[in-house]
């Protein structure tokens, strides 16, 4: 009776710790927290089949359950959560994607329907007693993989932290909670714990779980009522300049702090929209009193002349919506006939803390192969945000749309996207169409085209 209290407990605290997790893992979309959601979902059903087999005794299918869920899964998942996490090239991680997905799928198929030896009553029983040898050969290999891995990756986050790594001191203990929950799965399911102290190991692994999960994650405020700069808003009583209709001008303000993340409530890493779904409609011809009005020999006279010596007269710079001038290169897009297809793109990445340096090496790589592999991207530049440390954006100028398609077929552009998100809090897509633009392009090649 006491073990089945002790299980009921444990049920009801790696019900909740899975809970937590799962909510979270769905909000963020974090793959290690899909994987240990697994986990978690495998250790809670294994408590519940151990407290009602205390209570009422065990059968084929609270055993085979409880074997599944703790001694498969829990342990095989920990690992895959752990390597997704820490492995820094997507080859590994989709190597253990792998590996996980099929080792599960052919264990759970053969866990199954393996027939049992000897009978089950409502003392705990040994896997070795109950499986014959190839069940048992299949949860062996999975706690050696868990072990090797879990070791792994502790191992080198602790090395890397010792290097002077801001990831790896940051993952460092959440990376040793985790591995200390991996042993005690594995403790708690070879069979050689009395049934108590299986049950608190499982439990208390579940715990650990989910206190890692969460030390992985950077937490935010609510940002209700705060602006874009972390300020509060206040409301304060309209000026004079407001009664008659002007903005009062900027009072000078010291320089703000590094702003949260105002977009902390997204999704993370989601994928670029397709250019059709964020591209905007040709805005109106807008007809403005300012260029109707506007004269240039306002400015005085053009210092170039109205005429060149020895070739044509020349000719003046076309004006655009609201009186303003094209620049030398003439009017770019609409406008005129420099660019007219010409499109563009602006990506606004929010990284994680800490991040910046490894993303900032993939978007070094990522210009070199543009610069070298695209002659029609125009413009191609990552900057960086004064006051914004985890902000990066990505300007891109192409020739048409056929050079847009041409660069996101790229196989560098694919690599980047891969082995970035890790680094990647956020994203956010904002595609263009060029207007009027003053750029040193170089002159289009019509050959071959």
């Amino acid at each position: 009776m006491v073990d089945a209290l002790i299980a009921f407990v444990a049920t009801l605290g790696a019900l909740a710790a899975t809970g937590l997790l799962v909510q979270r893992a769905y909000k963020d979309r974090l793959l290690y927290l899909i994987a240990w959601s697994f986990t978690q979902v495998g250790l809670t059903l294994a408590l519940l089949c151990m407290a009602i087999g205390f209570m009422a005794g065990y059968n084929g299918l609270f055993f085979r359950v409880m074997e599944l869920g703790a001694a498969l899964i829990g342990p095989v998942w920990l690992a895959l959560g752990m390597i997704e996490l820490i492995a820094r090239y997507v080859q590994v991680r989709f190597a253990a994607w792998l590996f996980t997905i099929s080792y599960t799928v052919v264990a759970i198929v053969i866990l199954l329907v393996d027939p049992l030896k000897g009978s089950l009553s409502k003392s705990l029983p040994k896997p070795s007693d109950t499986y014959d040898a190839l069940p048992l050969l299949l949860i062996d290999g999975a706690h050696v993989v868990a072990v090797i891995a879990l070791v792994g990756c502790t191992g080198v986050t602790a090395y890397l932290a010792s290097k002077r790594d801001r990831e790896a001191g940051e993952l460092l203990i959440p990376v040793a909670l985790v591995a200390l929950a991996g042993v005690l799965v594995v403790s708690g399911t070879r069979g050689f714990l009395p049934a108590p102290l299986a049950v608190i190991a499982l439990g208390g692994a579940a715990g650990l779980v989910w206190y890692g999960a969460m030390r992985t994650i950077p937490v935010y405020d609510e940002d209700e009522g705060y602006d874009e700069y972390g300020e509060e808003y206040a409301d304060e009583p309209a000026t004079g300049y407001e009664e008659q209709g002007y903005s009062a001008p900027a009072e000078p303000v010291p320089a703000p702090t590094p702003p949260a993340d105002p977009r902390r409530g997204e999704l993370r890493f989601p994928d670029p929209a397709p250019a059709e779904e964020l591209r905007f409609p040709d805005p109106p011809a807008l007809e403005s009193p300012a260029s109707a009005a506007f004269d240039p020999s306002a400015f005085g006279p053009d210092p170039a002349g109205p005429t060149s010596v020895d070739g044509p007269p020349a000719v003046p710079e076309p004006a655009l919506p609201g009186g303003a001038l094209a620049g030398p290169l003439g009017a770019l897009g609409p406008s005129g006939n420099g660019l007219p297809d010409g499109c563009g793109q602006i990506t606004v990445y929010t990284l994680l803390d800490g991040r910046e340096p490894a993303f900032d090496r993939l978007a070094a790589e990522l210009v070199r192969a543009v610069r070298s592999a695209e002659p029609d991207t125009l413009v191609f530049t990552c900057h960086e945000v004064v006051n914004g440390p985890t902000q990066r954006i990505f300007y891109q100028l192409f020739r048409d749309e056929a050079a847009f398609a041409v660069h996101r077929r790229q196989p560098h552009l694919q690599r980047f996207l891969a082995e970035s998100r890790t680094h990647v809090l956020a994203t956010n897509v904002i595609e263009l169409r060029l207007g009027a633009a003053k750029l040193p392009l170089p002159a289009p090649d019509h050959q071959g085209r």
